[in-house]
C-alpha cells in the first residue's frame, strides 16, 4: 500500500489553525510509523493569503486530484458572513467522488454543505455558527455541541482546534490507539477531550483566567 494522500483544501482568508494543526498531526503521525502525504489545495492551485496574513504554500489545484484517502476543507470566519466562492463549492463537490473520506474543520462545513455534502446528514460547525448553518441548510441534523460528528464517511468537526481532535481520530482510524497516543503525546495535546464545545464558553465566561485550563 502506498502514502496516504491527505489533501486540506484552502482559499484565501482560511484560517490558519484550521490548516496547520490538522496537517501537523499527519505529519507528526509519520515520525511513529505512520505513512501520510499532506497536500495542500486551492482552486486555481495558487497559494492562499491565510487569516494571519501570512501565504500559505498551495501544492495543488482541486481539480487536478486524482484520488486521495481523506479530502479535509477548512474553514474561515468569512464563510458564513459572505457568499461562497461558486468554483470552490464546484471543486469540492467533484473531489468527493475522489476520496475515501471527506471532512470539514469549523466553518468549512458551510463549503460542504452548500455543495450538498452534508444534505441528510448529522453534522457539526464552529458553536458560534451552528444555529446559522442550520437555518441555511434545514436537511442538516446540526449538532452545535460536538467536538466531531462522523456520519457514514463524512466528518466534520467543531471551531479551529477540534480540527486537532478529527485528525487524531482519523489517524487512530488508520493505525490505531498505540501510534495515535505516542502523536497526541508528541504534541502535548489531549487523545480525546471530555465533554463538548459548550465546556469552553462556560469556563472562560465563569472563570476567564484561572487554572482550570492548565493540566
Amino acid at each position: 500500500m502506498g502514502p496516504r494522500v491527505v489533501v486540506i483544501v484552502v482559499f484565501d482568508d482560511v484560517t490558519m489553525l484550521d490548516v496547520a494543526g490538522a496537517a501537523e498531526v499527519f505529519v507528526e503521525a509519520n515520525r511513529f510509523g505512520a505513512d501520510y502525504r499532506v497536500r495542500f489545495a486551492s482552486v486555481d492551485g495558487r497559494d492562499v493569503a491565510t487569516s494571519i496574513g501570512a501565504r500559505l504554500g498551495v501544492t495543488d489545484r482541486i481539480a487536478a486530484i486524482d484520488s486521495a484517502d481523506t479530502v479535509m476543507v477548512a474553514g474561515s470566519d468569512l464563510l458564513p458572513r459572505r457568499a461562497i466562492d461558486p468554483q470552490l463549492v464546484d471543486a469540492v463537490r467533484s473531489v468527493a467522488s475522489r476520496t475515501r473520506r471527506l471532512a470539514s474543520i469549523c466553518t468549512g462545513s458551510f463549503i460542504l454543505a452548500q455543495a450538498g455534502m452534508l444534505s441528510g446528514r448529522r453534522a457539526t460547525t464552529h458553536w458560534h455558527d451552528a444555529p446559522l448553518l442550520a437555518r441555511a441548510f434545514p436537511d442538516v441534523t446540526v449538532e452545535p455541541d460536538a467536538i466531531f460528528i462522523r456520519d457514514g464517511d463524512v466528518f466534520t468537526s467543531a471551531g479551529v482546534s477540534a480540527g486537532i481532535d478529527l485528525a487524531l481520530a482519523l489517524v487512530e482510524m488508520d493505525y490505531g490507539s498505540e501510534l495515535v497516543r505516542e502523536v497526541a503525546r508528541w504534541l502535548v495535546v489531549y487523545l480525546k477531550r471530555a465533554g463538548g464545545q459548550s465546556q469552553f464558553s462556560v469556563l472562560v465566561e465563569a472563570h476567564p483566567f484561572t487554572s482550570r485550563g492548565v493540566v
